[in-house]
């Protein structure tokens, strides 16, 4: 992970005194990318067949006592989304892409993904670098990466459903905060901060208004490749909410 200069600027000045002397500071990288990204680790080790370590692995060894996060969304639609926001920010903003295009994308990685298992094992293909850019399927796989945190960080991982903040955010910023070892805000302030603030994602229903919703048979294409994922995610965290229905 790259540690912004912000926050070096803070640790070397009185941040780390700051730190040490208020228990309610808390230093949070929120990358996305550290769930699953290892990239290069075929090249580094080119007689292994899995990665030999993961993310989890090398911030356990940095901060052994580190609080995990992940806030996972419905893997179908998380895909979508992440196509449409890297074509509207991109270069590619140039290239054609409609609902039909992305389906036939999907075709290509879903059955490059299960080609992959026919002789690989799931944590292989899910850290493999031979993934299409333009549809990272691997990435809805959670299972595969959330194992790997759990083994390592056992109780100091919590994992939370886009669609339960969303529902109940109240409820949720308190489990959040409560796993993080903070203090409960006012609900009454905080229930006012969340009425009132400003939704940033404003520029999606723009571009799904221009491109389209994704198909039927695109939704029903994910549904079938992800749900025994989901399926052993909910199984692992013993919860059926990560089923996602």
């Amino acid at each position: 992970a790259v540690v912004s200069t912000q926050s070096t600027g803070f640790l070397a000045g009185t941040g780390a005194e700051r730190v040490k002397n208020n228990t309610e500071i808390r230093i949070v990288d929120g990358t996305p990318s550290l769930l699953w990204d290892l990239d290069g680790w075929e090249k580094r080790y080119p007689d292994s067949d899995e990665p030999p370590y993961s993310n989890a692995d090398l911030i356990h060894a940095v901060t052994p006592d580190a609080k995990i996060l992940a806030i996972v969304r419905n893997p179908v639609s998380r895909l979508y989304s992440e196509y449409l926001y890297f074509w509207k920010r991109s270069r590619m903003r140039s290239e054609i892409r409609t609902p039909q295009t992305f389906h036939s994308e999907v075709l290509k990685a879903t059955r490059k993904f299960n080609r992959c298992l026919e002789d690989k094992s799931l944590r292989q293909c899910c850290y493999s670098s031979d993934h299409s850019n333009r549809v990272r399927i691997a990435l809805g796989v959670y299972v595969c990466y959330v194992r790997d945190f759990l083994e390592v960080f056992r109780d100091n991982l919590l994992v939370v459903t886009m669609n339960e903040y969303h529902s109940y955010p109240l409820e949720t910023l308190t489990k959040i905060f409560n796993h993080i070892g903070v203090s409960k805000p006012n609900l009454e302030d905080f229930r006012h901060r969340l009425v009132s603030s400003e939704t940033l994602n404003k520029q999606r229903d723009d571009t799904v208004k221009e491109v389209g919703e994704m198909l039927d048979e695109t939704r029903e294409l994910l549904s079938g490749f992800y749900d025994p994922y989901n399926s052993q995610l909910a199984a692992l965290l013993d919860d059926p909410k990560y089923l996602f229905f």
